[in-house]
C-alpha cells in the first residue's frame, strides 16, 4: 500500500479527454465518498491523473485512488492526498485499534494477524492462506485513525503448494465463471502468478485477478491481461 504512483497499459481505442476523466472522477468521488471527498482535487494531463487534498483516514486516501483507477481513460495515477494527523493519537493507540478491528473479524485467520506500528506506519505480520485474506487485513488496518501507511510482511500460503497445482486450481476456478478463460494464459513460478491473454473489459480482468488471488499458495499476481479490441 505504500506506492503512490501507478501506471497502466493504455488499451483504449478512443481515449477519453482529460476534462471527461476529471468530471467522471469527481462525480464518482462525491457519489461514493460524499463529504469525505470535499477536500479532494483531481487533475489530469494526457490521461495521467494527480490526486491531492486532505482526508481523515488512510482508507479514504486508498478509496479515492481505487475510484480514480477504475475511471475510463486512465493511463497512470499519482496519489498525493494527505491524511490528517491527530497529535493525540500515538502508535500504541493505533496498534490497539488495528488489533481490535482485526480480532473482531469472523475470519479467524485474519483475526490472528500480528501488528506493529512505527511513526504511524502499520506493519502486518503472520501467515495467511490467500492473497485475498492478506489484502483484507491491509484494508482493515487502513481504517484505523492515525494510520499513515500499511505495509504487509504477511507470508501467504500454509503447507506445500506446487506451481502446477496452483495453475490447475486457477483454471478450475476460472472454468466456473462466464469468462472466456480459454483465452487466458497462466504462468506460475514459485507461487507468483502471471496472467496474460485477452478479456472483454476491465471488470472481467478484475474478476480473473480476484480469482487468482483467492487460490491458496498464490503469493503474488501479475496482471498482463489486455482488453480485447
Amino acid at each position: 500500500m505504500g506506492h503512490n504512483n501507478k501506471t497502466f497499459n493504455d488499451n483504449q481505442i478512443n481515449p477519453a479527454s482529460d476534462e471527461t476523466i476529471i468530471a467522471n472522477i469527481h462525480e464518482k468521488l462525491h457519489e461514493k465518498m460524499q463529504a469525505s471527498a470535499m477536500d479532494i482535487k483531481a487533475t489530469s494531463r494526457d490521461g495521467y491523473v494527480h490526486l491531492s487534498g486532505i482526508v481523515d483516514l488512510y482508507s479514504e486516501k486508498k478509496l479515492a485512488e481505487e475510484i480514480a483507477i477504475h475511471t475510463e481513460g486512465i493511463k497512470g495515477i499519482e496519489n498525493k492526498i494527505t491524511v490528517a494527523m491527530d497529535s493525540n493519537i500515538t502508535d500504541k493507540h493505533i496498534e490497539k485499534e488495528v488489533l481490535n478491528k482485526l480480532q473482531s473479524q469472523e475470519n479467524e485467520a485474519v483475526a490472528g494477524v500480528g501488528v506493529k506500528v512505527t511513526d504511524g506506519v502499520v506493519s502486518l505480520m503472520g501467515n495467511l492462506s490467500t492473497l485475498n485474506d492478506s489484502n483484507k487485513a491491509m484494508h482493515i488496518a487502513a481504517t484505523a485513525r492515525g494510520v499513515k501507511d500499511v505495509v504487509s510482511n504477511i507470508e501467504v500460503g500454509r503447507g506445500e503448494y506446487t506451481d502446477t497445482g496452483i495453475s490447475n486450481k486457477i483454471l478450475q476456478e476460472l472454468s466456473t465463471t462466464e469468462l472466456s478463460f480459454k483465452d487466458l494464459a497462466r504462468d506460475v513460478s514459485g507461487g507468483v502468478v502471471t496472467l496474460s491473454g485477452f478479456l472483454n473489459s476491465k471488470e472481467e480482468i478484475e474478476i480473473a485477478t480476484e480469482i487468482a488471488m483467492g487460490v491458496e499458495g498464490v503469493k503474488k499476481v501479475r496482471n498482463k491481461i489486455k482488453i480485447r479490441k
